[in-house]
Formats: C-alpha cells, structure tokens, sequence
C-alpha cells in the first residue's frame, strides 16, 4: 500500500509537470469513456436491468404452438389443466384484457381494463398499495365481484381519496342477446385496492382497472376466452426444465382433448424480460459497439502519445533502472499514471453521460420498452468504472513496457535512446495508427449507408400526397356503435361538419385500426379472392382489402392510372393498386375484370391506382383492393387535408367530435407527416449516432496520424540534417514523409474494408436500396479517409522539408 501511495504521488506530479499532454489525454478518453456509458444506461435500461417485480428473474411466460380448438385458443379449460398439473411453478397466473363500458363514475366511458387470475399479482410479487388484493373465491362464478383500480384512474376519478375502497363502479360487457343483437350486461363492482404508481401490467401502458377472471365451469362453457399464462419458477428450476415439462402436459392435453390438433402442439417457456424487450435489443448493441470503437481508437490513439513520451523519458527511467528499481517496479509506476489519467477520464465521461442520457432518450425510439427507465445508477457508475481500469491498463501496458526495456549504460552514457530496436518500436507506433483508421472507416462506412439509406426512404415515392394531411383514428363505444347504421350515422355527419371547417380541402375515412394501418399494414388482413373466368381457386389469390369513402384518393393525393375512382352510384365498383395489376393481371387490362370473393361477393374492376406504402411496409405487399365503405364499423381512420399546417384543424376537429359523442373517442391525432417520421425514427437514431460515432473517431485518428509523424520528424532531425547536407533536396524529404503516412493509410483502409464487409452486414435489415457492400460508398469514404490522412500528414512533412541543415547538426 505505501509502494502505491508513492506511485500515486509521483505519478501526480510528473503529471502536473505536463498539463497540456494530461489535458490532452483526459478529453480523448472522457469523450470514449462516456461514449460508452451513455449508450450503456440505456442498454442497463432497456435490458439488464431487473423488472420491478420480486426475484423477477424467476418469472417467465408461456406461449403455445399448434393448440388451437374449436371454440378458442388457449381457452379456460387450457389454462385450468395447465395450474392444476403443472411441477416446475411455484405459482401459475394469468391475464387476458377485454372491452368494458365503465359506470358509476362523474364521466362514464369505455375503457380497456383487464381480467386477472386472483394470484396473478403475487406471482408478480407486487401487492396494491391501498386496500388488498383478489381473493381466490372470488374467481368463482358466485364469489363477490371486485376490482382493483390503477393509481391513475383512481387519483383521476376518484381524487385520490382514501375513501374509493369500499365504493362501487360499474362494469358493462357487451353480449349478443338471443335476438342477435348486442346488449350490455352491467354488474357492480366493489373498490377493494389501489395499485402502485406507475403499474400498468401487462399492456405496457395505463392499464385502468382489473377484475378477477371468472374460471369455473359454468362460466367456461358460455364464452371462450383467451388467457396468457404467467408464471413464477420454483428456485432452482431451468428454463430448460420447465421447457420440457410443458412439453410432456402438450402431449397430456393433446390425448385428453379431441379438438386439440396435435401436429405440432407443444407450450414453450420464456423468460420475462425477454418477451418485454424482444425485438428492441439489436440497436442498443449495435450502438454499444461502436461506442467500443470509438474507446478503441482512443486508447490506441493515447497509447501512442504514452509511447512518444517514454521515448523522452528513456533517461529518467535508465537512472532509475541503475539506481536498483526492478523493471516491473517501473511498469507498475508507468501503470499507476495510466490509470490515474483514465480514472480522472472516467470522471469526465460521467459528467459528459449526465449531460447526454436526456438527449440520447429523446433521441431513442419512443417505442423502445422501459426507456423511461433510463439513469445513471450504481450499475452505470460499476461500468463507468470498469472501463476506466481497462481502459487504463489497455492503453498503458505497452507504453509501460517500453519505459521499462532500456539499455541502462547505452542510455547514461550517450543520452539518448536505443537504436537496436528502435525500427520494431516505430512499427508499434505504425500498427497502433492503423488500427485507428481501421476503426475510424468501419465506423465511417456504417453511418455513411445510414445516411444514403435514409436519403433514399425520405426521397422515396409512397404513392401518395402526406403533406397537410391531419390523421386522425377514431374509436366509437362498442356498446352504442354496435350496429352499422349508427356508426355510419355518426362518421357522416363527422364528415359533413369537417368538409365545412375552414382550411379543409377534402376529407375522407377508412375502415382501419390505425393510421398506420390505413396506409400499409405490417400484417396486412388479407382477402382471398377469384377472378371470374379464370379456373384459378378461389384461395389461389388475396390482396388486403381496404373500405374507404369516395374522397380517399383525392384527400391523399393517390395517382389514378387508368380507369376511374369509386363513386356513389356504383356500390360494387372497386380500385386496385399497381402491385396487384403486375401480379394478377400482367398481360391482360385489368378494368372490367371482376373479383368474386367468398363464393358470392362479386365486385368489377374500375381503376387502378398508384401503389400506396408506408415505412413499415416498403416492400411489396400482395396488393390491395380499394371498395366504397357500406357497412362502417366503430373504429375508422379519418383524413383531412388541409392548405396550410394541419394541426391548425385540429382544436375544430376535436369540438365537432366533442359535439357528437360525449365519450373520448380519438384514440390519435397528428400530422400524417409525424406518423412517417416515427416510422423512421429506429433508421434515424442509429445514423445520428453512428455519424456522431464515426466523426469523433476521424478527428482522434487525423490526429493520432499526424502526431505519429510530427513525432517521427523531430526523432529524425539530425538523419534528416545529414541527408539535406548531402545533397538531398525538399522534395525529396517531403515525399519520403508523405509516402510513409500513404502507407499507414493505405494499410489503414485496406483493413478497415476487410471489417466493414464483415462488420457492415448487421445494419443490413436498417437499410434501403442500398447494400452493405455497396461500391460507391465503400469507395468514397476509403477516398475521403486517404485525402484526409494525407493531409495530416502533409504538415509535419512540410515541417521537416524547411529543415536548416546546419541547425539541426549543430543542435545534435
């Protein structure tokens, strides 16, 4: 401890000695360093971190493949036998969420609430904040109807007041009566708890209430329902061995229950966090790795300084080498400067990830899961810290070795450095340059096909107008807009209205979920369909199906290419779209062909228009059919457009909807322009950072080369001077400089190629028309990266060509 004491104090001073190399050196790394750790909170975040619940590691889902029966899918009966035979859980819940028009509150409303098993939320170890949990009677059909609100719903409706429990609500579920028409079956509920803020299981968003599943028989054979089992692992159980557990129940149910196809039937297990964060871990990584680069090329790039500065250090380090310090004495002092360098630069890169994990959260996808989690914790600090060490002992240990290999009597007595093995060290300082550039193009290549990716989405033609169109998605009461003509009723008149406001052009709506969904579907619903007189089956084709008013094209600007669009007076006109022209009809003119759907819906083709796509869905879907809405349903997306900035319509919108239905019923409102900018906003986020990434990196290398070569001039000073003596001329020292920072450079891009054509290929799936191993870009940034090296190289090689002669002689 006192050897590390004195280390530590020596190293200070001899630091304190050179304030512009520490300084130097501190804001390479911290830049590195935190780097590294904002990218890491929000991994730390996103996917290590543990879920809020008890030993959530234990915690696991249970999905099935192949059950499906005929009256539902993982249906009561599934789930009973499931928690009643199961060996591996200490606990077994479950959770499905349904539709209910809630009463008995100041502003009645339909709401989204969820059904629970009594025990669900002990299997989550989480318990409700005020009043108690379910009770496990109170599954049963005859047990006491209870609910348990979330923290929002109750401090909103309820003012926060303790005296909610005890308190009724009602909760209306929608039934088809024996007539065949939809009736609302209200019960009261009595408030026996309050939830923890912020709990909104499982839905990931506010979740207003739950109520005990009804499991009994009696009740399991009036209405399928699907449950999604929860589950807690016993200790010491591996999710291999609840794998194969469910296995053997699957093959148990499967023999039991007749209806079960049994091809392929089969439970699979997974761990919590897994199913939250699937789909959402590539673009942390993606990140974290090239925050790794950008340390890399830090370190390498603070190496080499280090090794520059043992090289003036050579006679210090001999004296005490002859006064009878032991070579690994002088390495553990070169180390403990290191990692005093690398710790102060650590302290610097967390005061820089303060300053950026706001930005960088903003920046994220805002569907990214548990994002707003995102903070600078103990584990944080942990990683900070580790990667301080290593990142002082990365760039330390080659420098420290060298300090400590001198020839002790060469170097007292001539004072100056060795020169037996001077040429393997200048390769050192070569090699630790190359993997500088290396790094920097792998980095540089990645965010310039971001770049031209995302240049190509943005210039790419959707087959509509988004400019000044507001879109807004519209979901009616089930139970009051349950027949047809009430919900075209209220979207007529919604019509009307909106046409009459100022700023509109035109207005339209369409049969969709979402706006999204509107536009292009993901997963798009698809209608099998025949082409009268055509022997072709009748499953033989499908296309997505999309019922909108007459006005759709002209509000969004779609491109008629032939024919006609939909009118009034022809009910069974129907559009189709340029993808499935060349699909369906290559060689023939598709107008007059006529589509027979089910067996007896048969609708004619009037026109075809442009292909509408979205950036979810640039690639070609099977095509879509356009038909005139009749039967509207209670969930439409509505369109308008606008002459000028469309949330100007908005606050008008909302009123004339207030006007015609009490209850909220604008599930989303903005510009269609924002909702294909959220579309981008994965693509966009990585090119952010990956060209803020690869510029930090340039500059570091830019300036690695050029101190490499700076260094070697002044170490050459006097062969220089001889050369010029004997005749050599400007050029000539001018050249040999550059060629040898063209060939660090070249050697440089040569193997930063060979990374990026392995590296590149995983920011495949980010982009568009164009390839990761696209010529031009690989080309261009090799090019740029070459001028650029070669212009750091170009002042110290003008430098040493205004050599004196006879001054550098006389100085040596």
């Amino acid at each position: 401890m006192q050897t590390l004491w004195q280390d530590t104090r020596y190293g200070l001073r001899m630091l304190g000695r050179s304030p512009g190399f520490t300084a130097v050196v501190v804001v390479i790394l911290a830049i590195g360093i935190g780097a590294n750790t904002a990218i890491f909170s929000v991994v730390n975040a996103v996917m290590l971190r543990p879920l809020p619940y008890k030993d959530s590691h234990r915690l696991v889902t249970i999905w099935d493949q192949g059950l499906r029966v005929d009256e539902g899918f993982r249906s009561r009966s599934h789930f009973l036998f499931l928690r009643e035979n199961h060996q591996v859980f200490e606990s077994l819940g479950g959770y499905c969420g349904r539709l209910f028009y809630v009463s008995g509150i100041e502003k009645p409303h339909e709401a989204q609430g969820c059904e629970v098993t009594a025990n669900l939320f002990s299997v989550l170890g989480i318990q409700p904040v005020l009043g108690r949990g379910f009770l496990p009677e109170e599954e049963r059909a005859e047990g006491a109807r209870a609910v348990i609100l979330s923290h929002a719903f109750w401090k909103e409706h309820f003012g926060g007041s303790g005296d909610a429990l005890g308190r009724s609500m009602s909760l209306g579920v929608a039934k088809r009566g024996e007539d065949g028409r939809m009736i609302l079956e209200s019960e009261s509920y009595t408030i026996i708890g309050v939830m923890p803020p912020g709990f909104s299981y499982p839905f990931g968003r506010s979740v207003p209430f739950w109520r005990p599943i009804i499991l009994t028989e009696a009740a399991a054979g009036s209405r399928p329902i699907p449950i999604f089992p929860v589950g807690r692992l016993k200790k010491g159980v591996t999710l291999e061995r609840a794998t194969a557990d469910m296995a053997v129940l699957a093959d148990r149910l499967s023999r039991i229950d007749p209806k079960i196809k049994v091809a392929g039937a089969r439970f699979g297990v997974q761990r919590f966090l897994d199913g939250v964060v699937e789909g959402h871990r590539k673009l942390p990584l993606l990140l974290l790795g090239a925050a790794g680069f950008v340390l890399l090329i830090a370190c390498s790039n603070v190496a080499n300084l280090f090794l520059a500065r043992a090289a003036v250090r050579q006679r210090e380090m001999a004296v005490r080498l002859a006064l009878g310090a032991s070579r690994g004495r002088v390495m553990c002092q070169m180390l403990t400067e290191s990692l005093l360098l690398s710790l102060g630069a650590g302290i610097g890169g967390l005061l820089l990830t303060f300053l950026a994990v706001k930005g960088l959260v903003r920046l994220c996808p805002s569907d990214t899961p548990r994002l707003h989690e995102t903070s600078v914790d103990l584990p944080v600090l942990g990683f900070t810290l580790g990667v301080s060490v290593l990142t002082g002992l990365l760039f330390g240990m080659l420098p420290a070795w060298r300090a400590s290999d001198v020839g002790v009597s060469e170097t007292l007595k001539e004072g100056a450095g060795r020169t037996t093995k001077g040429r393997g060290w200048r390769r050192l300082h070569g090699g630790l340059v190359v993997s500088q550039l290396a790094l920097s193009l792998i980095l540089l290549i990645g965010a310039t096909l971001l770049i031209r990716s995302l240049m190509a989405l943005q210039s790419t033609d959707l087959g509509f107008r988004p400019q000044n169109v507001l879109a807004a998605s519209i979901w009616l009461p089930t139970i009051e807009y349950e027949e047809a003509p009430a919900c075209k009723a209220f979207f007529q008149s919604l019509l009307d209205r909106v046409r009459g406001l100022p700023h509109v052009h035109s207005a339209a709506l369409a049969d969709a979920l979402s706006v999204a969904d509107a536009l292009a579907s993901q997963n798009p619903h698809e209608t099998h369909f025949s082409i009268l007189g055509r022997a072709d089956s009748e499953q033989g084709n499908a296309a997505r199906w999309v019922s909108v008013t007459t006005s759709f094209f002209e509000t969004l600007g779609v491109r008629l290419l032939r024919g006609r669009t939909l009118s009034d007076e022809d009910p069974g006109a129907v559009v189709i779209d340029e993808t499935l022209v060349q699909r369906c009809f290559p060689d023939t003119d598709p107008i007059g062909q006529r589509l027979i759907t089910d067996g007896r819906s048969e609708y004619t083709i009037v026109g075809v228009v442009e292909t509408v796509r979205s950036f979810e869905t640039l690639a070609s879907l099977k095509g879509t059919v356009y038909d005139r809405v009749n039967d509207f349903s209670g969930r439409m997306v509505l369109l308008i457009e606008t002459d000028g900035d469309p949330l100007l319509v908005a606050p008008s919108l909302q009123a004339q909807v207030a006007e015609l239905e009490k209850d909220k019923v604008i599930r989303q409102l903005e510009p269609l322009e924002t909702t294909l900018s959220r579309m981008l906003a994965p693509r966009r986020f990585v090119m952010i950072l990956l060209t803020l990434f690869a510029g930090i990196a340039l500059i570091v290398a830019t300036i690695g080369i050029y101190g490499l070569l700076q260094y070697g001039t002044t170490q050459q000073t006097r062969h220089i001077g001889i050369r010029m003596a004997l005749g050599a001329r400007k050029i000539d020292i001018l050249m040999a400089i550059l060629r040898h920072g063209l060939a660090l450079t070249l050697v440089g891009v040569a193997a930063g190629l060979a990374g990026a054509l392995a590296l590149t290929r995983i920011l495949s799936t980010l982009l568009y028309e164009v390839t990761p191993t696209d010529p031009l870009t690989l080309a261009g940034v090799s090019l740029l990266l070459g001028i650029i090296a070669l212009s750091a190289s170009y002042i110290p090689a003008r430098r040493a060509a205004r050599t004196d002669p006879m001054v550098a002689l006389r100085c040596e």
